[in-house]
């Protein structure tokens, strides 16, 4: 046994300074866990990742109480993509080592990363138990209480670990995130700005120019993306917000430039198709989307511009197989649904009656009366004041379908508002009633999902001055979907022009031939209507600066 303690140890030596070959010569012929568990990491740094692999299932199958063998298996697992045995090998080296400090943290990070926000707390929960000041595990608590809506946690979390002197621009960047979510905006933008000037990064150029953008900043939201779109690394994300900002041309002029001095990522064509499609340059598009597919051919994004400027050029024929392909990927991803429902409209099918049913599935109700309330016009003004405090900026999110106008940065459902809170508590008579009158044939996407329960998966207000408007998209998370009327403007009771209504079936692009909106619903105070998230919606501009005040939600079945 000594004799294999010495080679393992020789290769361990070997392997540090890079001698690979050393590395293995050292190994060869040994049938020992320890031995076969090395010569897989020595193949992972060779650059062999198929047989590192291979070897550490091996070495796994021998040993299956090593907890390094499982925790390095794993760490390999989740680095080629493989997140469900990647959890499974985290958490055997967890039963096999409880105190293994180094797979409670990968596992933590493999959560978040999968957005399994809870799961990713209680791990870092019990890693905490051991080693209560370790910062990457409470780093890891604040990024999953973040995700919770927990922000007030997650300030506190990334507040004492700066004051401790752990101030890495990543910590500062969570910081500020959780004080935007908190309306702590000057605090926020010192973090963001601290964070990106240090380490700059496409995550905190995207919500530093967001920032600047929704309060209206200009001078500092060009200077940003000047600067930003010289660097390749940001070129891209900075040529993605100047489309999202409205400047499709400028988008395209930022990533011509910056494939002259160096080679983008795919994901720029996506960017570029995009911005062709906001140009209604549909064979520019077809052409992006296509170069993209080429590097990335699971790149779900770049499937929905092909499809978008297959449906632009009347070709939905050509469309159906490519939508059929993400809808078996994803049957339940909204934005696929609706593509099909798109392209079936185009075709004359009589399946695109069944699956989008406006006078089944589009319905308004009156709000109950919230608790505590006399009348729907009492509560509507005592929520105006409440939403109010969280309208803080001066525009709409740069990602977002509205346009001039403010949206609350914040899940209104994890704030302590007994008048928000009454909001919340009133829908749920309705959305009952919505789910009993679709019903649950398993035959239909909508239907099929309702279990007779729900939660709210996402809760936001919106505020729209003169010229506002939703422009038309989808849900993509969502189930149920939903427009709640808390103020409305005089105009918006005229039917001259619609000017403030929810629209119905019309698509965010030109088709061909056109897909004009199909039902419209003129909004009053009160009002609730609700819709599946699949369905393409969006209002009609309202002209005056008048208040017009929204609480929209998500409802997810459970």
């Amino acid at each position: 046994m000594q004799h294999i303690y010495q080679a393992i140890q020789s290769s361990y030596k070997a392997l540090q300074r890079g001698a690979f070959a050393d590395a293995r010569r050292y190994l060869e012929g040994l049938d020992h866990p320890k031995a076969i568990h090395l010569l897989a990491l020595v193949e992972q740094k060779a650059g062999d990742v198929q047989k590192a692999a291979e070897l550490l299932e091996k070495a796994a199958d021998m040993d299956p109480g090593d907890a390094e063998i499982a925790n390095n298996r794993a760490v390999l697992a989740r680095d080629t993509g493989q997140t469900e045995l990647a959890e499974l090998e985290f958490r055997r080296a967890l039963e096999c080592n409880p105190t293994f400090l180094q797979a409670a943290i990968g596992l933590g990070r493999l959560l978040i990363d999968s957005e399994r926000w809870q799961d990713a707390a209680g791990v870092y929960d019990k890693l905490l138990e051991i080693d209560p000041e370790n910062v990457a595990g409470r780093y890891g608590l604040g990024t999953a209480c973040l995700g919770s809506n927990k922000a007030e946690q997650a300030e506190s979390i990334f507040d004492e670990l700066i004051r401790e002197g752990n101030d890495e621009p990543q910590i500062q960047f969570m910081r500020a995130r959780a004080r935007l979510e908190l309306g702590q905006i000057d605090a926020a933008l010192t973090d963001l700005k601290a964070s990106h000037a240090r380490s700059p990064s496409n995550f905190a150029l995207r919500t530093l120019a967001g920032t600047y953008w929704m309060l209206g900043d200009n001078d500092n939201f060009v200077a940003l993306l000047d600067e930003s779109a010289k660097k390749p690394e940001l070129a891209v994300t900075s040529a993605e917000i100047l489309r999202q900002s409205g400047d499709p041309v400028r988008a395209l002029a930022v990533l011509t430039k910056a494939r002259d001095f160096a080679a983008l990522p795919p994901q720029s064509w996506s960017v570029e198709a995009n911005a062709h499609i906001d140009l209604d340059e549909a064979q520019e598009a077809e052409v992006a989307a296509l170069a993209c597919l080429a590097e990335c051919p699971d790149d779900r994004t770049i499937m929905g511009c092909l499809i978008s400027s297959l449906l632009m050029q009347g070709k939905a024929a050509d469309a159906l197989p490519h939508i059929e392909k993400m809808r078996k990927a994803e049957p339940f991803g909204q934005h696929w649904i609706a593509y099909e429902a798109s392209a079936l409209r185009l075709l004359g099918s009589e399946r695109y009656g069944q699956l989008v049913d406006l006078e089944r599935f589009v319905r308004p109700y009156r709000l109950p009366v919230p608790d505590g309330f006399k009348t729907i016009d009492e509560f509507n003004h005592a929520f105006l004041q409440a939403l109010d405090v969280w309208h803080q900026y001066e525009t709409h999110p740069l990602e977002q379908s509205l346009r001039h106008g403010s949206q609350t940065p914040r899940d209104l459902t994890s704030i302590n508002d007994p008048v928000i809170n009454a909001f919340y508590d009133a829908l749920d008579e309705p959305i009952h009633q919505y789910m009993a009158a679709v019903g649950s044939s398993p035959e239909h996407p909508l239907t099929a999902r309702n279990t007779g329960n729900y939660r709210i998966a996402g809760a936001w207000s919106v505020k729209l001055h003169g010229g506002g408007q939703h422009i038309n998209h989808v849900h993509s998370e969502g189930w149920i979907s939903s427009a709640y009327y808390v103020a409305v403007p005089e105009e918006e009771q005229s039917d001259e022009d619609k000017a403030g209504w929810i629209k119905f079936g019309e698509p965010p692009f030109k088709t061909m031939p056109p897909s004009p909106p199909e039902k419209w619903i003129r909004p009053t105070a009160g009002t609730l209507v609700l819709f599946p998230s699949y369905l393409w919606h969006g209002t009609q501009a309202i002209h005056t600066d008048a208040v017009r005040v929204t609480a929209p939600f998500d409802a997810v079945p459970v």
